[in-house]
């Protein structure tokens, strides 16, 4: 599988994924061949497999783009440019950016929907589930606790285990997910940026070694 990040690959990434995203929506993941793939991307088997090994890597290309850019694509090396908070308030934003972006983008119909049928097939495919493990709440995990570890060595927090701090933030986040998405009679509606702001402020609070915190968009 190429590692290429030229914006020729990256288009032919996106145009596979975008055929197999469809293909999986409409038809589950079992019964998606990899040439109902080819086909409809316009591509050859040759093609396929130079970007993706097997259909598992490929749903996991699908899975981490619906997370609007959260979890990295296998191949593509991580974006240089990543975020790097100096200040307690820069990572608030980037907390509240990470938790208004993942829940945007889980929380639309579509992607309801494609994890609906994921999520039903792993009971007769037990891989499925390691892969949506992998590319769903470990990935956001993993994010998060990388960042917390880096902000806790700066002494901008105190995290003694970056791992549980980042399942303690990362878990309320994916409830709005599966309670009013994945297990919602009404169309999916993501949280509002209110409570998405309350969130990361009560998170914080228990990585700030002082227990206080002053939200800026607070008018007190």
């Amino acid at each position: 599988m190429t590692t290429s990040a030229s914006p020729r690959a990256r288009a032919k990434r996106q145009q596979i994924t975008e055929a197999a995203r469809a293909l999986f929506l409409t038809q589950g993941y079992a019964r998606t061949s990899t040439d109902a793939i080819t086909r409809a991307a316009g591509v050859s088997k040759q093609t396929l497999y130079t970007y993706f090994p097997g259909k598992v890597e490929l749903l996991s290309a699908v899975i981490a783009q619906e997370l609007g850019g959260h979890a990295p694509e296998p191949g593509i090396a991580p974006d240089p440019q990543t975020n790097d908070p100096q200040t307690l308030a820069e990572l608030r934003t980037w907390l509240l950016r990470f938790a208004r972006r993942v829940t945007s983008s889980l929380m639309q119909p579509d992607s309801i929907a494609l994890l609906r049928l994921l999520i039903g097939e792993t009971v007769h495919l037990p891989e499925l589930r390691g892969v949506l493990r992998r590319t769903l709440p470990a990935m956001l995990i993993n994010t998060v606790q990388a960042l917390l570890t880096t902000c806790a060595a700066r002494g901008l927090i105190t995290a003694p285990a970056p791992d549980l701090s980042a399942r303690m933030f990362v878990g309320p986040i994916i409830s709005f997910v599966a309670l009013d998405g994945l297990f919602g009679d009404a169309p999916p509606v993501p949280p509002s940026d209110a409570a998405l702001s309350t969130l990361v402020n009560l998170f914080l609070l228990t990585v700030n070694s002082e227990r206080t915190f002053h939200d800026p968009d607070s008018n007190t």
